[in-house]
């Protein structure tokens, strides 16, 4: 419709032919790692400041969570249960992703993996594990089933996994959630990163990219955090994680409305 214009920056998520960016297919994931990872150096998990070692539940096996999982396990946390929409896959000491890849290719789904135990996403969601990553449907982890979770963390790649009232019980024993407006918006960033890059006639390296995503994240991640310590120490009824990133969002935009003043 606009000829002889640059027309990129419209559309984002391109192939990397005609404008896209470098890491975007993975920046969900990857957006989600960092959350965590910036999380559990925050000590928000007691004994637990990294992911080497650290036990990690995905509930969906997509591209958000097939993804998260595979980058989870590189940065060293071993991968003890996945699923998809026919069922769930559970093993102790940790499963082969490579096999599982195989195997979800061959037959549609990561259930019957050789050497695994099958099992359903409602006993996925209630294993014992250090990080639980709903990346799946919204509204899995409820008022009906949160009292089963066993997770130390949970970091939503999925958008609303969590509904209002199992928050609610979460928080109240103790389990943090980093919320999906935080740990889910890798995707979006690197989608910006995409737009200044086609602004600029430019295409980053993968590193960079991913340099600049994980800087985002980081101070995206310690922002809430200090914003909910912030409230909590100020005698106000405590809040959880989702709810100091509400208040950090409304204020950004608060600020910015008083100070324009009257003026679009």
């Amino acid at each position: 419709m606009h000829p002889g214009r640059n027309n990129l920056p419209v559309v984002t998520g391109k192939p990397l032919d005609i404008g896209g960016s470098h890491g975007r297919h993975e920046a969900t994931a990857r957006g989600c790692l960092f959350a965590a990872q910036r999380a559990l150096a925050r000590r928000l998990v007691p004994g637990l400041e990294r992911l080497t070692g650290a036990r990690v539940a995905v509930q969906g096996f997509g591209n958000a969570g097939a993804i998260a999982a595979q980058l989870f396990q590189e940065a060293g946390a071993k991968i003890v249960a996945v699923s998809d929409s026919q069922g769930g896959i559970h093993k102790q000491t940790g499963l082969d992703l490579a096999e599982v890849v195989v195997h979800k290719a061959r037959t549609g789904s990561v259930v019957g993996t050789p050497n695994t135990r099958t099992i359903g996403n409602e006993e996925l969601l209630a294993l014992e594990c250090d990080v639980l990553i709903p990346a799946a449907l919204e509204n899995q982890i409820r008022g009906d089933n949160a009292a089963a979770v066993r997770a130390r963390l949970i970091c939503e790649a999925a958008n609303g996994p969590t509904t209002p009232a199992a928050d609610r019980l979460l928080f109240e024993r103790g389990i943090p959630v980093v919320p999906d407006i935080l740990a889910n918006s890798g995707g979006v960033c690197v989608s910006y990163f995409e737009w200044v890059q086609n602004i600029e006639n430019e295409q980053w390296d993968l590193e960079e990219v991913n340099h600049k995503l994980q800087g985002k994240m980081e101070r995206a991640t310690d922002t809430v955090i200090d914003k909910q310590a912030e409230i909590n120490q100020k005698g106000n009824p405590p809040i959880d994680l989702r709810t100091a990133a509400l208040i950090v969002a409304i204020e950004r935009v608060s600020n910015v409305a008083l100070e324009r003043g009257i003026w679009p």
